[in-house]
């Protein structure tokens, strides 16, 4: 047998059914081996440089590259079912003498090949098959990941790198760069693969090499669509732009707490209105949109609104200070995070193929006027959370997001989305953005599959049981002030050991469930009264909660309550029901058997016009934070209300390091590397409050569950 035949043979040893269907598709593959059950492909010609294999009146040559870059003498492009049938037949052909079975053999059994052959990629192997752009693209995309659900590795006989956002998987066999296969295929895939291979090498351990800076060109925003290099001239004026909007924010912020947040006038107001515009242009998004907000803060304040309150515009300010901060130190290092630079808009990229299993659904009303219905999936395969809305102007005639829970759509295939409740759905063409939404595009199709029990599509999901797990969860997910906003992680699936009674709290106007995880903690699902939740309050007072079977299921919202974390409780999931029943019961839709007290009694109040908006009975400041960062904060924001005066700097100035060193004393270490030499007092200020929102949010989390036992 040939070196070539050798090396070849050693490469298809890592190729399995996933393998080829990715390097062709599925149906090709099938019938490649419709092709190979009337004849097998032989070897007609082999040179040092060339295997041609005859199958039929075609040709198939292969050459070191391996089947990717195989060439047939039929019409097709590409990868054809022939260049499979070929390469099957040559991965079966039998192995001439125990020396070559050894090579071939300890090869393809084993991953320490291809991971040997990944790790020793280089930059100039990078930089040629991708061009600098590219090189400095992937670098960019690789740091933006997220470090948890980023990027998955994992496989069996090769190695298959997984991308989260965009849905993209990519498998390598062997070969040089042009061997790593994606699933699916797309556009401008040399780039991808430059970051595959950077995330693989990052994820083992290994610094990945920073781009060579250049001045002809600078890197600007992260689009994943976009080589995002522009002209030298171009770039250095937005660079330069930039720099002089970072600026000026930070010293619009700084005259703020000098004035006093109480004493801010119409110019004011319109700064930020002018800086939101410049950043808008700058293609600072993140920051456009905070400046938006700050700008509309303040014209409340001006016309002395009931929404307008000055400890919340400083927090506004204070974010944004951070925020600005941020992006200083990132343009030091000739960096862009895209979760510190924003998007314009979301994009929906596409994935191909996604089955999922539908979770329910339910309607909502925002502040801003919309309503519509959401649907909850989740992904077996990838483990997450994933959802479709449909949202209208809630003035927009024809559309009711109850009555659209079973109307046709929003895909082809799909009678309603009470179709996809409690089945498996398999979409085809599906497009997903990189918060974990799928695009409701009429071109995506559907498939509704029933899964055959409670028990499979229960044991499909991944359940938490401790509830002292999911608040350490949610912190790790939500740590830092200026990370992204991922609002799939704010759902889970709970199982708790046993349920309480559910009570409706009439001062409230609140329906509290307790559930109880397998330490005995207390975790309550609460369901505040509206319009949208009142068919939903009525189901779960019609479950009976004490009387659920263990095992059974709960698919929540986790949010922060008055005292810790709480849940809202969107569908139950029955794991030991009925063959013929759906497993899951949408509670904001499925029918109750009978109307509860609590339901007639509220029906009853709504007919007399008796039911109030639920009181907002959250205080400024959690109740759960030490006294020393409660002092702290509370100084801080009477200083912003009221302003600093240039006679009061120093006092000002000793009063906060008095305050800043009883917080290191309790163990707040982090004010002991606030910046000492800010270039005001305003800005120390700004800084110190940072510090202060950033342990709130660390703290806010740490629920101690044993603390809110009661009886029922």
């Amino acid at each position: 047998m040939s070196s070539l035949r050798v090396q070849l043979r050693a490469q298809l040893a890592h190729f399995d059914d996933d393998a080829f269907t990715a390097l062709a598709n599925r149906g090709l593959l099938r019938r490649a081996y419709k092709d190979l059950e009337k004849q097998a492909a032989t070897i007609s010609d082999e040179t040092p440089d060339s295997l041609t294999l005859t199958l039929g009146e075609y040709r198939i040559r292969f050459d070191l590259r391996g089947p990717t870059q195989a060439e047939c003498s039929c019409p097709a492009v590409g990868v054809c079912q022939h260049i499979l049938a070929a390469a099957i037949s040559l991965q079966r052909l039998p192995i001439d003498d125990e020396s070559q079975q050894a090579a071939i053999g300890d090869e393809g059994n084993s991953l320490a090949m291809l991971h040997a052959a990944l790790m020793r990629l280089g930059v100039d192997d990078l930089v040629r098959h991708a061009g600098k752009p590219g090189y400095r693209w992937a670098w960019q995309f690789v740091l933006d990941l997220h470090p948890e659900d980023g990027v998955r590795i994992d496989g069996e006989r090769h190695v298959v790198i997984r991308f989260s956002h965009p849905r993209m998987n990519f498998r390598y066999m062997g070969g040089d760069l042009e061997n790593l296969v994606a699933d699916p295929a797309t556009k401008r895939i040399e780039k991808y693969r430059v970051a595959a291979v950077l995330a693989y090498q990052r994820a083992h351990g290994a610094e990945i090499t920073k781009p060579e800076s250049s001045d002809k060109e600078r890197t600007v925003s992260l689009d994943l669509g976009k080589d995002h290099t522009v002209p030298g001239a171009a770039a250095q004026s937005q660079y330069d732009s930039r720099a002089r909007l970072r600026n000026g924010v930070k010293q619009l912020l700084e005259e703020c707490i000098v004035l006093g947040l109480s004493h801010l006038s119409r110019g004011i107001q319109e700064r930020y209105t002018t800086l939101a515009v410049w950043a808008q242009g700058a293609e600072y998004h993140r920051l456009a949109l905070l400046m938006r907000r700050l700008a509309d803060h303040v014209d409340l304040l001006l016309e002395r609104a009931g929404g307008a309150d000055e400890h919340r515009l400083l927090d506004e300010m204070t974010l944004a200070f951070g925020l600005v901060s941020a992006l200083d130190e990132a343009a030091g290092r000739n960096v862009e995070p895209a979760h510190l630079v924003g998007r314009a808009r979301t994009q929906y990229e596409e994935t191909g193929k996604i089955e999922v299993l539908g979770l329910g659904a339910s309607v909502w009303r925002s502040a801003s006027g919309y309503v519509g219905l959401t649907m909850l999936f989740w992904s077996p395969q990838d483990k997450v959370f994933l959802s479709c809305t449909d949202a209208r102007p809630e003035n927009q005639r024809g559309f009711n997001p109850v009555a659209r829970y079973k109307a046709a759509g929003p895909w082809g295939g799909l009678g309603a989305p009470a179709q996809a409740t409690g089945r498996r759905v398999l979409l085809g063409n599906a497009q997903l953005n990189n918060t974990g939404r799928l695009s409701a595009a009429e071109s995506t199709t559907a498939t509704v599959q029933v899964v055959g029990s409670g028990t499979a599509f229960a044991q499909q999901l991944k359940p938490c049981t401790s509830w002292a797990e999911l608040a350490h969860a949610r912190g790790v997910s939500r740590g830092s002030l200026l990370s992204e906003a991922q609002p799939m992680k704010d759902w889970v699936i709970l199982r708790p050991a046993r349920y309480g009674a559910a009570k409706f709290d009439t001062t409230r106007q609140t329906l509290v469930w307790p559930l109880f995880d397998d330490n005995d903690q207390r975790l309550d699902a609460e369901l505040i009264y509206s319009e949208q939740t009142a068919h939903a309050i009525t189901r779960v007072e019609q479950l009976g909660g004490e009387q659920l079977p263990v095992g059974t299921m709960l698919v929540v919202h986790v949010r922060n309550g008055q005292s810790g974390l709480v849940v809202e409780p969107l569908s139950v999931v029955h794991a030991h029901c009925q063959p013929n029943e759906n497993p899951v019961d949408a509670l904001y839709f499925d029918l109750a058997p009978e109307r509860g007290f609590t339901s007639k009694w509220l029906d009853k109040l709504n007919r007399l016009g008796m039911t109030q908006p639920p009181v907002n009975i959250h205080s400024k400041l959690p109740l759960g934070l030490p006294q020393v960062l409660r002092d702290l904060r509370h100084y801080l924001q009477l200083q912003s209300e009221r302003g600093v005066a240039v006679d009061s700097t120093e006092q000002t100035l000793t009063q906060m390091a008095a305050l800043t060193e009883r917080a290191i004393a309790s163990g707040l270490t982090a004010f002991s590397r606030r910046s000492s030499t800010a270039r005001s007092v305003s800005a120390q200020l700004l800084q110190a409050n940072y510090l202060c929102l950033q342990y709130e949010r660390l703290l806010e989390n740490t629920a101690d569950f044993s603390d809110r036992q009661a009886s029922i």
